[in-house]
């Protein structure tokens, strides 16, 4: 005999759950661990840059932005795939439970490193800043003195 859990019904268009939804699940969670190891690298990229106190690639910045862009779409997909797992009332297995600390693991070192990429910027830029002014200041004298050569 067959029996059918009184909390969905085939006309309500809530069903049961389908292995689909925790395979759906899965799979957009392994997506965005390649879109947070992506990210991982160029941020480790602008961070060897910055350490260096080089220049590093032009495009790093806007790569880490496009990177970071890839975060939030992966995340909205999870999202969204949980959602319509949380509809299916049913609990998580084991092998879900682990990719989802995995996951949150990733996460966390993914945050922690763009909070150290923000921290080496605000150092880099601390140390600029004052020879920015100083350069700055020596160009407008230099300009100040040969506009005043220019007026004798």
């Amino acid at each position: 005999m067959v029996s059918i859990n009184s909390n969905h019904s085939l006309g309500t268009g809530v069903r049961a759950a389908s292995p689909g939804s925790e395979v759906e699940l899965k799979t957009c969670l392994h997506e965005q661990s390649v879109v947070f190891e992506a990210a991982v690298t160029v941020i480790e990229r602008l961070e060897i840059a910055a350490s260096r106190r080089e220049l590093g690639d032009p495009d790093a910045v806007s790569q880490l932005q496009k990177s970071l862009e890839l975060v939030v779409n992966a995340q909205q997909r999870v999202a969204a795939a949980y959602a319509r797992f949380s509809k299916s009332n049913v609990g998580l297995s084991v092998d879900l439970r682990t990719s989802l600390g995995g996951h949150e693991e990733q996460l966390r070192t993914l945050i922690g490193r763009i909070d150290h990429l923000q921290q080496t910027f605000e150092s880099v830029r601390s140390e600029l800043t004052p020879q920015l002014d100083v350069e700055s200041r020596r160009r407008n004298m230099q300009a100040a003195y040969f506009k005043s050569l220019k007026t004798v």
